[in-house]
């Protein structure tokens, strides 16, 4: 559970700041204006995030150059995600402003077909219902992606995507299915939806019976995705 009050500082603190950052003022008539110039509209931020989830991961220790970060790079859908991501990326500059980044990644990019607003993300969903291992579970998640990246991999507009998902982070998520059913409905829902997705079979050699479905892994842009295992918890 987040600590309230460390929600309440954080929110007094981006409270005090927006005041600070809009430098508003009363004229001489006293009525209150922004210095903000006509046409600012035009200078608006390409990356708008979700207050609310940044207060959240700021609450666990986040700066909110990171909170932010981990929102672009995950769709600007939960803190849970965003959380998940800054775990998994803390090996990398996460508190210098996003722009950095961004910036970067024009300046080290010949061309500019991966500067897009456009987030990916990889999801695997696991099949509970067979009670693997922790290790089983990452060797099945690993087959997936592998299947995932082998299939994409020969089309040259699904090659694009997934050297975009690269260039922004790489968001993998891990979420939990219930049972072998409930997987192969996803997995026809992807199919309907043109979503790519590959459903492991394995070979039964350790834990699960030979031909047992155990991890859907799935790859598209967020919203798509989401449209699929939105509703899932995370594993």
């Amino acid at each position: 559970m987040i600590n309230s009050e460390c929600c309440n500082l954080h929110l007094l603190s981006s409270f005090y700041s927006f005041i600070d950052s809009t430098k508003l003022k009363f004229e001489n008539n006293g009525t209150m204006s922004s210095e903000k110039e006509e046409g600012s509209e035009q200078n608006q931020p390409l990356f708008q995030p979700n207050e609310e989830a940044i207060t959240q991961i700021m609450c666990l220790g986040f700066s909110r150059n990171a909170a932010i970060k981990g929102l672009f790079y995950t769709g600007n859908q939960t803190a849970d995600q965003a959380a998940e991501w800054l775990l998994e990326n803390n090996d990398k500059n996460l508190d210098t402003p996003l722009e950095v980044d961004l910036q970067n990644l024009s300046d080290s990019s010949d061309e500019d077909d991966f500067l897009t607003t456009e987030s990916f993300k990889m999801v695997f969903v696991v099949n509970s219902e067979l009670n693997m291992g922790v290790g089983k579970i990452a060797a099945q998640v690993a087959h997936a992606s592998i299947g995932l990246f082998r299939n994409m991999i020969e089309d040259e507009a699904k090659a694009e995507m997934l050297m975009a998902w690269g260039h922004l982070g790489e968001t993998k998520i891990v979420l939990k299915g219930e049972s072998t059913l409930q997987l192969e409905t996803l997995a026809a829902q992807a199919a309907a939806l043109h979503i790519d997705h590959y459903l492991v079979q394995d070979a039964g050699h350790t834990q699960v019976a030979p031909g047992s479905r155990t991890v859907l892994g799935l790859f598209g842009k967020v919203d798509d995705v989401d449209r699929v295992t939105g509703k899932l918890k995370l594993m």
